[in-house]
């Protein structure tokens, strides 16, 4: 009779702790809505001011302000270093709910690739959530005379790969597909997106990949012709998937499509208080079925397809554990040779710090990006900071082509 007494008052206990539970949550988010009435906080994207990154950041924090009243969000662009800088500095934010942002999906190659530089570990981020998907598609230019992937794969020559830069997102993925499908390629960096479908219009470049919205958009200006899709496929578009016969090419395949589906990401330091964190996810969530913000995606052309922060959560560190194969094929990109060119001449002026160099040759003048990472940069043949360069120094760039990121810089 004790017995079958205890477990009643268990039984009993336990269904009334539900609703204190599901309240105790509500109260939480409550409590840390009412924390953000009369705060700043900080969105940080970290790309350049226009692009996708951009869009989302600024339309999605304008959304969540509104969603917490009284407080005021501020967008800040810190581009640089492949989103890399972006990263560090949410990351290493007071863990107080006001400093927040998005970055590149395409960290977490760098991540796994454990590049120079990062300070951050995407597993213990505190995520509020994904905006997209957005498929990788491989694109040539539309008046190539190579009109299928098949005709990429059966190439009699050596194909010129676009890239940013140096371990970005494009260069990546250039080399994973080049690989994996063992077509004969080389990288060339140094193109944005825009300019990369003008390049491959030119016979300059051959090939691009990158996310499906932007390649969208350089198709309807009917500069591009998509050949090739990471899940999925189209008219004259082959999903990758079904081409990939190595366990190499499959697991590749199966890396980028994961990759595609955790698009647009955004989130803020590890360890933000649960009362604040509840209530920025909960804006986030707001915001993603906002009808306003739903409109301003549809008339930008800019698809949805948004996850929770728990979700993001459990999809980052599912990412992160990726077969040997992966992995080793990974740290060869350290290994990959870029063609380089130098050019030397007397600096002409600086930019942002020294990320701009400009010096004259030939009679013109030409610039190198320098970053703070990837750039070895030496001035009277020691190793210096690049806000060491002045006007007046004679410099030699070491860069791919004029206007491109350096990866030597060597003044006097």
């Amino acid at each position: 009779m004790n017995s079958m007494m205890n477990k009643w008052r268990v039984l009993t206990l336990a269904a009334a702790l539900v609703p204190v539970l599901g309240m105790n949550g509500a109260l939480a988010a409550e409590k840390g809505k009412a924390y953000f009435n009369g705060k700043t906080v900080e969105w940080i994207v970290a790309s350049a001011p226009g692009g996708g990154h951009d869009f989302w950041g600024r339309l999605v924090s304008a959304t969540m302000q509104w969603y917490l009243p009284g407080s005021q969000f501020v967008v800040k662009n810190r581009p640089g270093a492949g989103h890399m800088i972006g990263a560090n500095l949410i990351y290493n934010a007071k863990p107080n709910g006001r400093t927040l942002g998005n970055f590149t999906t395409g960290l977490i190659y760098s991540s796994l690739q454990k590049t120079k530089g990062i300070r951050f570990d995407l597993a213990k981020m505190s995520w509020l959530g994904k905006v997209s998907s957005e498929r990788r598609v491989l694109s040539v230019a539309a008046n190539s005379p190579m009109k299928t992937f098949a005709d990429v794969l059966n190439a009699k020559r050596v194909l010129k790969f676009s890239a940013s830069g140096v371990g970005s997102n494009t260069f990546t993925e250039s080399f994973l597909i080049g690989t994996a499908f063992n077509i004969p390629f080389r990288i060339i960096t140094g193109y944005s997106s825009a300019q990369a479908a003008l390049a491959l219009m030119r016979t300059e470049l051959d090939v691009l990949i990158g996310g499906e919205d932007s390649a969208q958009s350089y198709v309807r200006a009917g500069h591009l012709k998509t050949v090739m899709m990471v899940g999925g496929s189209g008219p004259g578009i082959v999903n990758g998937a079904n081409l990939a016969k190595t366990p190499l090419a499959k697991s590749v395949v199966k890396l980028m499509g994961s990759l595609g589906e955790l698009s647009r990401i955004m989130g803020g330091p590890p360890n933000i208080p649960a009362d604040r964190l509840k209530a920025l996810r909960t804006a986030f969530n707001q915001s993603m079925g906002d009808k306003k913000l739903q409109a301003l995606a549809t008339r930008a052309k800019r698809g949805m397809k948004p996850a929770t922060g728990e979700d993001v959560q459990k999809m980052v560190v599912k990412l992160m554990n990726q077969p040997p194969e992966v992995l080793s094929m990974l740290e060869k990109l350290a290994t990959v040779k870029i063609d380089s060119i130098s050019h030397t001449g007397p600096v002409t002026k600086t930019k942002r710090g020294g990320r701009q160099i400009f010096i004259k040759r030939a009679g013109q003048e030409v610039f190198a990006k320098v970053s703070g990472s990837r750039t070895k940069v030496t001035v009277g043949g020691k190793k210096a900071k690049r806000k060491a360069i002045k006007v007046g120094m004679t410099c030699t760039f070491k860069y791919p082509r004029p206007n491109a990121e350096a990866t030597n810089v060597d003044c006097k």
